[in-house]
């Protein structure tokens, strides 16, 4: 399966990896007990990425579906980095993400 035109399965994982490798150390060294997730659509058909705090292990999950580019998979990635680290949708909005 493939995400959007222009992106391959293996290009899309790379640019979510790409996107954790542009954090800043700091910032990556916190990220703890979270498992980043690419799936390939969200049931609602209508989120590029989701991050959920339940359970043992927390998760990041990338939805491939309706990113264009790894630009826009880069600010998904970062966005729900921002709500792992407790910030809320309008912080993170106000980010710019």
């Amino acid at each position: 399966m493939r995400g959007r035109p222009g992106l391959t399965d293996e290009e899309f994982r790379e640019a979510v990896q790409d996107a954790l490798d542009s954090l800043p150390e700091g910032i990556a060294a916190r990220l703890d007990n979270v498992a980043v997730i690419v799936e390939d659509r969200h049931p609602s058909g209508n989120l590029l990425g989701l991050f959920d705090p339940r359970g043992g292990l927390q998760r990041i999950i990338i939805y491939r579906e309706l990113h264009p580019d790894a630009e826009q998979v880069k600010r998904t990635v970062l966005h729900e980095v921002g709500h792992y680290f407790g910030a809320d949708e309008a912080t993170v909005r106000g980010w710019g993400l």
